[in-house]
């Protein structure tokens, strides 16, 4: 390890320090596994392990997931610099399972770059080509549909990019040792663990920290765009639109896992559409790290465990609610923002309402508003800038 001193990750992984989680990976090598500090099973001795930064390295090195702790959900932590950062924006967006699909070329032409150029970037911070990081990610989020989806074989073959299954099966075998068998196997208990209506997609999103649902709920309520999202019970629901395709999702805990469920329709966009997920309900964060943090920074403040902050699901939509809020109560801002929705909202064929795009929005029809002048010219300044 170069960053941090060796003993801080033995006393972070004896310790089963939570803060740690995401930052370091712990391999063991009598068993090929690798975990991280959260894991509960039983400690292994320190000759046998061997700690790496990332979890594409110790995949690379041979070491698959522990099936316990999951490490393919861990908190995610780039190192962010002015040298990487178009690397770490890369990096998101394929451990986010987009991108995994894509041609190099592809990649580095939407960042200005060669592809010649981009490998060495990678290999420079990743240690590794982008097209291996590219598979090693690509067999993750594989591994995750397969475990904690009602997706089958084919429908994660084809996502991850391969006409044909035994494509997966050879990505799988080489970067988590998952035999044929096992996956077959998988995909046949999945058909008890993960029962849906109405041909919806249902995945799972395991989560080891706490986390204030009720806290969400109730922020959420006050802020409700009424025809776009809603609350049932203990239940998130909302209609999205992304790349022209229309749907919706739902989402609420349960047995320390999110379960989501998305309309069958949204599959083409799935990677997408779960890291839109992940943002909004600020699922990548690691809470024991930001509250230890802020106990130490203010010692006098007490500390509500689990608080997450809530998000959105588009920057546009984060503009315009900015925008509403500006110096008035969050009644106010709500009532201005369902008024907005209603004289710009789409419609689908069954007259389901949906936020509007920028190019939804006609600047003649901000008069319609009812809020103070200067309030519609910042939604056309804002608009003129999106």
């Amino acid at each position: 390890m170069e960053t941090i001193p060796l003993y801080i990750y033995q006393q972070a992984r004896l310790s089963r320090d939570p803060r740690f989680d995401g930052k370091f990976f712990i391999a063991v090598k009598s068993t090929g596994i690798f975990c991280r500090t959260i894991c509960p099973v039983k400690l292994p001795l320190e000759k046998n392990v061997k700690y790496f930064n990332t979890r594409e390295e110790a995949i690379e090195e041979g070491f698959r997931p522990c099936l316990r702790c999951k490490p393919e959900y861990s908190p995610k932590y780039n190192d962010i610099s002015k040298q990487s950062i178009i690397v770490n924006n890369i990096i998101s967006k394929i451990q986010a399972g987009e991108l995994i699909t894509s041609p190099i070329t592809k990649i580095a032409a939407k960042v200005f770059t060669s592809p010649r150029n981009l490998n060495k970037m990678f290999v420079k911070y990743c240690g590794m080509s982008l097209k291996k990081f590219q598979n090693i990610n690509k067999a993750i989020f594989a591994q995750k549909l397969l475990t904690q989806s009602n997706l089958s074989i084919i429908e994660i073959s084809n996502l991850c990019g391969y006409s044909y299954i035994t494509g997966l099966y050879e990505l799988l075998y080489k970067h988590t040792k998952i035999s044929p068998g096992k996956i077959k196997s998988m995909n046949e208990k999945k058909k008890v663990n993960f029962l849906t209506k109405d041909k919806e997609v249902h995945i799972r999103i395991p989560y080891f920290m706490n986390y204030d649902w009720s806290y969400f709920l109730s922020f959420q309520s006050k802020r409700l765009i009424a025809s776009v999202e809603s609350i049932d019970g203990n239940m998130y629901s909302r209609n999205i639109i992304f790349n022209g395709i229309y749907g919706r999702f739902r989402i609420f805990p349960e047995n320390k896992s999110f379960n989501i469920f998305l309309s069958n329709n949204l599959l083409p966009v799935l990677p997408e559409i779960l890291r839109h997920i992940s943002e909004m309900f600020d699922l990548n964060s690691n809470i024991a790290l930001i509250e230890s943090s802020l106990s130490s920074a203010y010692p006098e403040l007490t500390i509500k465990p689990g608080l997450h902050i809530p998000g959105v699901f588009c920057p546009f939509e984060a503009g315009v609610r900015a925008i509403c809020g500006q110096q008035v109560s969050v009644a106010a801002a709500t009532n201005l923002l369902n008024q907005f929705v209603t004289i710009f909202s789409r419609l689908d064929k069954y007259g389901n309402t949906y936020f509007p795009l920028p190019s939804d929005i006609k600047k003649d029809l901000l008069n319609k508003l009812n809020t103070m002048s200067s309030k519609k010219q910042h939604f056309i300044h804002f608009l003129n800038g999106v």
